[in-house]
Parts: C-alpha cells; sequence; structure tokens
C-alpha cells in the first residue's frame, strides 16, 4: 500500500512540472485586436487597441502596409503595461493617417516563428463637406423656383469634399419627401480621399406648397447642424375664394339694429385676382353702407399671396337678408362662386297699434270673467305679433298690482303657440289678473313684448277648506290634518286654511258634544282666535286662517277637532286630530338607544384590536423561527424544497455578514389603524327632549266649560 501511495506521488510531481513548463514556455497570441473600423474627427486624438498575452516579441505598427515609427507628439505608445501595443495617434489628419492600420509583433525568437499580425483596422479622419449647392438643369438655383400648377422639375442636391459622404435628405416645408432615386457617391478627382455627394428630387407645382421652401439637407458626423440649401416656391395657380363672416358667434343668428356684421372673401390666387360681388345673383351696385371690393393682399416677398375683399353691414337690417356671393379672375384663371346666405331675426312686435288707453293713462281693461269654482274656461286670446322666429306666447298672472310677482300659466294649448289661455277646474288661487306675453330666442336671449291688454278673473263658489300641512308639526292623512303636541306645553295653536267667496257667516271648532266659534274663548283653556285673512305677494286674499288655542297642553287634549266653515254658498268641514306624548319616555329611549351604540362600537373596537394585536405577534415569531427568510420568498408559490433551499441560502448569507436586517421586514408588520365609529342620532334626540321640563302637575286633566256665543264674522 505504501508503495503504491509513493507511485502517485511520482506521478503528481511530474504532472506539476510539465504543465509549470507548458505555461512558462507558452506562444505569445492576441489578446486584443484594434476595432475593424474607427473615425475620428480631423485634429482629434484617437487609440487603436492592440494587446498581446505572453508577449516576447517587439510591437511594429503599419498602415497601409508600411511601417510607422514611433514619433514624439504625433504617434506614441498609449502604455508601459506589459503585453500593450496600443498606439495613440495625435492630431489626427486626413493626408497622414487616414488609411488601414495593423498591429504586428516580431516573433519571441528566430526558432519558435511566433509572430503575429492583426486584420486590417480602418482609421476614418473625418472631413467637413462644403455647404450643399441646389441646381436646376445644370444652373444654379436662386432663392425663388418659379411653376405652374401642375408643372414638374427636376432638382440636384450636391455636396463636396467631405469624408465620410454626406448623407443628404430633402425637405419641402416642414415634411421630408423621398428623393427621386438613392443618392451617389464618388471620390473628389482633385482629392481621393473627399467625396462628392448627388441626389436628385422630382417637385411638382401643387398649390399646397406655394410659399413653401424647398431644402436640401447635407448630413455629416462632424457638425450637430445639418448644412442646408433652400430656394423657395412661387406656384402659379387659378383663384380660389372662400366666404366668412366676422363676428362668426353672431353668423347664425343676427339681429334687426342689434348685429354688426361683416362678410369677407378670401381669396387664394397667384397672380393676384379681382373680386367681384353679387346679391342675389345681381351686381352689388349702390349697396347701402358698404364698401366696394378692393383686394387687401397680406404683405409678402412672393406676389399673389392670400387676399380679402370685405363687405361690411353696420348694423344690419331686415332688408339686408338674402345670398351674397363672390368670385374672383387672374391670368390663369376664374374661381367657382362662394355663396352665403344670412337671415335676419327681430323681437316681438304688434301687427296692430291701437289705443289702450283710458284717460287715466293705465291698459285698458279688455275683459272680465267671473268663473265659478272648479268650472273650466277657453275664452282668452292674445292678440297677435310678427317675429322671426315666430312668437311664442305665454300668460301671467298679477296678484297684487304691478309689483307682484309673475307666474308663468301651465294652460298653454299645442297648436296655437300659446295665443289661448285655457283654464281648466279653476281654483281660488287662479283669481286675479292676466296679462299675455310675446317671446322668441335670438342668440340665446329671450326677446319678450307684453300686451296692453289686461283680462281679469273673478272666482266665486262655496267654502273650501285646504287640508295641505301648513306647519313643520302638522301633516295631512287621508283628508284630516294631524297635529303633534307634547305634554306640559304652555300653549298649542291647531289651525286650518279655507277660503270662501262672500265671507262665511259661520266658523266654529267643534269637539265632542261641545264647540267654540270663532273669536269665543272658555278661559283658561280654549280660546278660538280671530279669523285671520291670508296676504299673498302683499294682496289680501279671499282665504283665511282659522286657529284654535289650547292651553295647559295635557294628554287628555288628545282627540279630534272639527272644524266647521259656512257661507250662502255652502258648507265645508275638516278634522284635525291632535297627538299629545310624553316627552320623557322618549329621553329614557333615545337615552337607552344611545348608551346601548356606544357599547358596542367599544366592544368592537377592543375586538378589533385584539385581533390585530395577535396576527402581528403570530408574523414577527414565525420570521425569527424561519431565520430571516424574505417576505416575497416566504409567500410565493413554490414548493417545500424550494423553500427550505431558500432559507439555507438565506441562513449562510446571514453568518457571513452579521449586519443585515431581516429581508423584506417592512412587509411582514402590517399596520393598520383603528377606526371608531360614533353615531350623532341620539345627541340630536336628546336635545329635542329637553325643550320643556316635565312636572307631575301637567298630568293633571281639566276640562274647561262650554260656552256659546253669537258667531264673530271678520
Amino acid at each position: 500500500m505504501s508503495v503504491k501511495s509513493g507511485s502517485y506521488l511520482t506521478v503528481f510531481a511530474l504532472w506539476v512540472i510539465t504543465a509549470r513548463e507548458i505555461f512558462v514556455t507558452g506562444e505569445q497570441r492576441f489578446e486584443e485586436t484594434p476595432a475593424l473600423y474607427q473615425e475620428v474627427s480631423s485634429g482629434d486624438d484617437v487609440r487603436l487597441r492592440c494587446r498581446v498575452k505572453d508577449k516576447r516579441g517587439q510591437c511594429v505598427w503599419q498602415k497601409d502596409r508600411k511601417p510607422v515609427g514611433i514619433h514624439p507628439g504625433k504617434y506614441e505608445w498609449a502604455s508601459d503595461r506589459e503585453g500593450d501595443c496600443s498606439i495613440l495617434v495625435k492630431r489626427a489628419s486626413l493626408d497622414f493617417d487616414d488609411g488601414q492600420w495593423e498591429c504586428q509583433v516580431t516573433p519571441g525568437d528566430f526558432a519558435r516563428q511566433d509572430a503575429l499580425t492583426s486584420p486590417p483596422a480602418r482609421l476614418l479622419v473625418r472631413v467637413s463637406p462644403r455647404k450643399p449647392r441646389l441646381e436646376v438643369e445644370g444652373t444654379v438655383l436662386g432663392s425663388i423656383l418659379t411653376l405652374r400648377e401642375g408643372q414638374e422639375a427636376t432638382l440636384s442636391c450636391v455636396s463636396r469634399y467631405g469624408n465620410p459622404p454626406a448623407l443628404i435628405k430633402w425637405y419641402v416645408g416642414g415634411s421630408e419627401v423621398a428623393p427621386l432615386k438613392d443618392q451617389t457617391n464618388a471620390t473628389e478627382v482633385d482629392n481621393p480621399k473627399t467625396w462628392a455627394a448627388h441626389s436628385l428630387l422630382r417637385i411638382r407645382g401643387e398649390r399646397a406648397n406655394h410659399g413653401k421652401p424647398v431644402r436640401c439637407l447635407s448630413i455629416h458626423p462632424t457638425t450637430a447642424v445639418p448644412a442646408v440649401a433652400e430656394s423657395k416656391l412661387d406656384v402659379h395657380y387659378s383663384p380660389e375664394v372662400k366666404l366668412e363672416t366676422v363676428p362668426r358667434s353672431l353668423a347664425a343668428a343676427l339681429e334687426d339694429s342689434e348685429s354688426f356684421l361683416s362678410l369677407k372673401c378670401l381669396v387664394d390666387a397667384n397672380p393676384p385676382a379681382v373680386v367681384k360681388w353679387y346679391k342675389d345673383s345681381e351686381p352689388v351696385v349702390g349697396f347701402k353702407n358698404s364698401v366696394f371690393p378692393r383686394d387687401n393682399r397680406t404683405n409678402s416677398s412672393i406676389p399673389g399671396m392670400m387676399g380679402l375683399s370685405e363687405l361690411p353691414f353696420e348694423p344690419v337690417k331686415r332688408t339686408d337678408k338674402g345670398l351674397y356671393s363672390c368670385k374672383a379672375s387672374n391670368t390663369i384663371g376664374e374661381s367657382p362662386s362662394a355663396h352665403y346666405r344670412f337671415d335676419v331675426q327681430y323681437g316681438p312686435r304688434a301687427t296692430s297699434v291701437n289705443d289702450r288707453r283710458q284717460d287715466g293713462g293705465g291698459p285698458k281693461v279688455e275683459e272680465a270673467v267671473v268663473a265659478v269654482l272648479g268650472s273650466s274656461l277657453d275664452t282668452f286670446e292674445c292678440e297677435l305679433f310678427d317675429a322671426n322666429p315666430s312668437a311664442m306666447y305665454r300668460w301671467v298672472h298679477l296678484r297684487g298690482g304691478t309689483n307682484t310677482e309673475m307666474i308663468s300659466n301651465p294652460g298653454d294649448r299645442a297648436g296655437d303657440a300659446g295665443r289661448r289661455l285655457r283654464l281648466e277646474n279653476v281654483q281660488w288661487s287662479d283669481e286675479g289678473e292676466y296679462r299675455c306675453v310675446a317671446y322668441n330666442v335670438i342668440n340665446g336671449v329671450r326677446r319678450e313684448a307684453s300686451s296692453d291688454a289686461r283680462y281679469v278673473l273673478h272666482v266665486t263658489g262655496p267654502p273650501e277648506i285646504q287640508t295641505g300641512a301648513s306647519s313643520a308639526g302638522e301633516s295631512a292623512d287621508g283628508g284630516d290634518i294631524r297635529s303633534i303636541g307634547w305634554a306640559g306645553e304652555p300653549v298649542h295653536r291647531l289651525r286650518s286654511r279655507f277660503c270662501s267667496r262672500p265671507p262665511p257667516r259661520l266658523v266654529a271648532w267643534q269637539w265632542g258634544s261641545s264647540h267654540i266659534r270663532a273669536g269665543e274663548s272658555i278661559p283658561p283653556k280654549y280660546e278660538a282666535l280671530p279669523l285671520e285673512p291670508i296676504i299673498e305677494n302683499k294682496m289680501v286674499t279671499n282665504c283665511y286662517w282659522a286657529k284654535l288655542e289650547i292651553k295647559d297642553l295635557q294628554k287628555e287634549d288628545a282627540r279630534v277637532y272639527t272644524l266647521l266653515v259656512e257661507s250662502e254658498k255652502g258648507r265645508d268641514s275638516t278634522n284635525v286630530l291632535l297627538l299629545v306624548r310624553d316627552p320623557m319616555g322618549t329621553r329614557l329611549i333615545a337615552a337607552a338607544a344611545a348608551v346601548g351604540t356606544l357599547f358596542l362600537l367599544g366592544l368592537f373596537a377592543i375586538c378589533l384590536y385584539a385581533a390585530f394585536r395577535s396576527k402581528r405577534t403570530d408574523l414577527y415569531s414565525q420570521e425569527v423561527e424561519e431565520g430571516s427568510i424574505a417576505a416575497d420568498a416566504f409567500y410565493s408559490p413554490t414548493s417545500t424544497v424550494d423553500r427550505q433551499r431558500i432559507a439555507d441560502q438565506s441562513q449562510m448569507q446571514a453568518s457571513q455578514d452579521q449586519t443585515k436586517p431581516l429581508a423584506n421586514n417592512k412587509e411582514t408588520l402590517h399596520e393598520s389603524p383603528l377606526a371608531v365609529l360614533y353615531g350623532y342620532d341620539h345627541i340630536s334626540k336628546q336635545a329635542a327632549m329637553t325643550r320643556s321640563p316635565m312636572s307631575p302637575e301637567a298630568l293633571k286633566v281639566r276640562r274647561a266649560p262650554v260656552v256659546l256665543q253669537a258667531p264673530t264674522i271678520v
């Protein structure tokens, strides 16, 4: 066994000696060769890289198959490091440095024959070309190129004495256009190391390109901004006209004697054109307030740009409406006519003017009608108004004189634009004076004119009690009025609204077998207040308030009270249900609800906080046991083997760097802010319960005696 081990040691020693000998005596070889293509601007320095592994010979450079010597200030070694044969070419020159370069290394000894030669590396010295030149048919093109519409011309762009050749692009205006064919590059005859670039463009005369420059761009890497040669297009074409209005916002709705309008005939022509105006196919001659056509061409270095002829209307009159057109002509041809029709609108005007005034100067009453309550009438018709657009009519109801609020009447009939007023089921609120108003809309503004005629409606009928709720503490249910009061309230008032013409002769409140008339009182418990006329919009109506006051309100006062109204036309009655509530019971219920709500909210907050704390503690403990496993690896859907491998890698990394924090620690610690909700309903309920204190005396019942008195008529 020992003999065999000794043999192995001997073999291993021989292998080590042989490998060391091979490594030490290895052949030299290129570790880096010069780039196959490099560019440098004239006058700049450039480094040609060349590195040799295990270099034993000497570095030599050749340009165009000729050796290059080392000359300080021109050709220098780039580095003194072992094996670095890179050369630094300073102040690159087109004449001396542009060409094919080779890096060579002589053999380590004459017997090894391990000389090296790199592939040829092209070094190009950039030289800026001259400014490009535009040519047409062999002659240099000036600043303006004149073409008729549809005519074609071939332009040539030449960029000379550049290295490498320049890239030529064509632009018409701001848009790039394709050349006629690919550009051609050829070396200059007098300087073969520089190039001449040629490119052709076929251009067609189009009115859309009139006034645009044709540019030839020479793009070269020596300059950031391309060199440009350009010429402006002058395209001759027949006129083209377009009509516009000023201002445009009123062009579709012109108002008589209010709007100002100008018709502008925009002429696109080259050379300039002569403009003529027409109205309804007739030449405009002696047109009132008009300025006859004139050519207002904009200033330009190219003649015949956009022209302008203007026809103003200051202001517009009703007679100006019609069809207007303009036409232009020049030496190339004549334009089609451009047309514009406009209409003139005006507000409503009465078709006939009659004397509708009395001696006092006020409006004359045309008609007075007496309508029975609940009937319908269709007798009021407004006079005819002239308007453009056609007038619409509405009726307004005046209450309390001319200074009262104007109320739109909803009874407009379809088909007559609302000229005839129709009232369905006449009510007390329909009584009063009516006026007719004609209107239309011009430019979004309503134009109105009121008729001088007056139409008066009188309503007569039996009493009518209006059972709608009249205050915040009352409600209407099935035609009856419900009123809610609180026990212990010092004064509670029941009231109801009714209308009657002629005035009522009897107004009484009844309950049980007792009744009390308006104006009567049975002290100190009940009092029927005098009738209160209702004033609407500063006008006294035929409606009244009937009121009953109940002092020291108790639960025993809760009952149905009946209001009776009677006149010579008839009678009407309604029930008022009084509900008396105990404030103490409501307070207790509200307090219990508030306490219960607060208790449930607190319990919910405690449970939420405990669950949050428990979850955070479990996550933290699990993270410590895993040995600083990253959060994204822990929660990713990987297999058990992959998780174990990730955990082992994490532990090895932690042993190498004791200061590294746990990965993604912020992702395992979640912050969940607690929210506590508060209800405010119990606060408002408690405030409502404390309006008046409750005393034992408020629960005593005392009924006032019944006294009958003569009725009071107000």
